[in-house]
């Protein structure tokens, strides 16, 4: 497990960022670093999100944190569209990350803008990237302004999102599959009783008693706790024993109690006595 980064762009108090076609850049990012924060700690790492802090304090949080990657989510304006990724320029190991995640994020019919130094930007430098210690990129989702682009947001936001935290993820060299995603084992089939061990007679006028307390029974032929039906406490039991059978590798008795109702019961000495009624 690694602690990352996931920041929403704009996000500090008094931080604003784009708007359009009804959406701010501000609540976009900080969705985008939620789905993207779930996606991370299924794949099984800790996540710092520092929702509220400034673009100085998210940086200061990144270090303060020791954290081994950085992603910071935003949207863009100007009438473009499509997707891109800024890395720090002249850090090859940002580049390489950018460009993983810019053309993986691409998806759901997103423009694919590339990967782009901080240097290009009108600021000249980002402060996510620059100032943080560990690797670290800013995602560009979409164009807030775009209507094609928006529309292709609000109908896949989540595969969006979750296609750049993994492609994020994997550039880190950090586990991307999340462990939902793992094949479940396919379910044990339940253990078909056998034929009874000794006949009915056996058991004639007999009873089974607990020699223990809170001793549990089922409802059916069964050791698994779904199937416990109650317990009997010590001295305490059933009065009709109907047979003996073979559940996986030991032994129940198959019971009934004053009212006729089956249960079935272990068949260890250790727990139950069989006694005269």
């Amino acid at each position: 497990m690694a602690k990352v980064a996931i920041f929403g762009g704009h996000n500090g108090i008094n931080e604003t960022g784009a708007y359009g076609n009804g959406l701010t850049e501000k609540a976009v990012a900080k969705e985008a670093a939620q789905i993207a924060t779930a996606y991370a700690k299924a794949c099984g790492h800790s996540v710092v999100n520092g929702f509220g802090k400034s673009l100085t304090e998210r940086a200061k949080y990144a270090n303060a944190e020791n954290v081994v990657g950085v992603i910071e989510y935003h949207t863009n304006a100007g009438g473009g569209q499509g997707s891109e990724t800024f890395f720090c320029g002249g850090n090859a190991a940002s580049q390489n990350l950018a460009k993983k995640v810019s053309s993986s994020a691409a998806v759901k019919g997103l423009k694919n803008r590339g990967a782009k130094a901080d240097t290009s930007t009108r600021h000249g430098r980002l402060a996510i990237v620059r100032d943080t210690k560990a690797t670290a990129v800013l995602h560009e989702l979409f164009f807030i302004d775009s209507v094609s682009d928006v529309k292709i947001w609000k109908g896949n936001k989540k595969t969006i999102v979750e296609a750049a935290t993994k492609a994020w993820l994997q550039g880190l060299n950090l586990n991307a599959v999340p462990k939902t995603n793992v094949a479940k084992p396919s379910p044990v089939k339940p253990t078909t009783p056998s034929k009874p061990a000794t006949s009915n007679s056996t058991y004639k006028n007999k009873k089974l008693v607990s020699k223990v307390p809170n001793l549990r029974f089922y409802d059916k032929p069964s050791w698994g706790d779904k199937d416990v039906a109650g317990t009997v406490n010590k001295g305490v039991g059933f009065p009709t024993i109907v047979e003996k059978i073979k559940v996986g590798d030991a032994y129940q008795y198959k019971v009934k109690n004053s009212k006729g109702a089956t249960y079935y019961i272990t068949a260890s000495s250790k727990y139950v006595d069989i006694k005269n009624k």
